[in-house]
């Protein structure tokens, strides 16, 4: 059974009725009739929000994912990272582990600092990359097949983050294709 990841733009996708939400509810279905498993990355709940700043609990994601129609989707966990994780939603890291984080945060974003930034600005910047890089880490470290976003950079970068466990990157349009009837 085909196992797909959804990342936090689809989540607010389906939240928000935005024009990919088509497919995404497609695959929502798909899932519901037990045709495919379905997760999400528990750091998706540590993204930044309209007004520029995170949740301060995880109900808040969870809502999130109930008025998206997500509710018993798997949730997949990233590393535990200062800044960006809540208890009992995260991995406590190992070496290894965290070479696979630095080399996805490589590719995806060269150059981004390990500690957050003072600023609230950079830090919203930071905050967002960093969860970015959890998503991709989680979705490989977990070996789930097909990480699903509209997210250009992930695109691009898909044959490097290939050679690091990420099997495929696609699009919500065409990840409803690749499910069994």
């Amino acid at each position: 059974m085909n196992k797909f990841t959804l990342d936090t733009n689809c989540i607010i996708d389906l939240e928000q009725n935005r024009p990919d939400a088509t497919h995404l509810r497609k695959l929502t279905e798909k899932w519901k009739n037990g045709r495919i498993e379905l997760a999400v990355v528990a750091v998706s709940a540590s993204e930044n929000q309209q007004g520029g700043t995170a949740n301060r609990s995880f109900s808040a994601f969870e809502e999130k994912l109930k008025r998206a129609g997500l509710v018993g989707v798997h949730h997949l966990l990233p590393l535990a990272k200062w800044d960006v994780f809540y208890w009992d939603h995260a991995l406590w890291s190992s070496a290894e582990m965290e070479k696979l984080e630095f080399e996805i945060r490589h590719i995806l974003f060269p150059g981004v600092q390990l500690q957050p930034p003072e600023d609230v600005e950079q830090n919203s910047t930071w905050r967002n990359q960093l969860c970015d890089v959890l998503v991709a880490w989680s979705h490989a470290f977990h070996k789930w097949d097909y990480l699903v976003t509209r997210d250009s950079n992930f695109h691009t970068h898909k044959d490097e983050l290939r050679q690091l466990g990420v099997k495929d990157v696609v699009y919500p349009k065409d990840a409803v294709g690749l499910c069994s009837p």
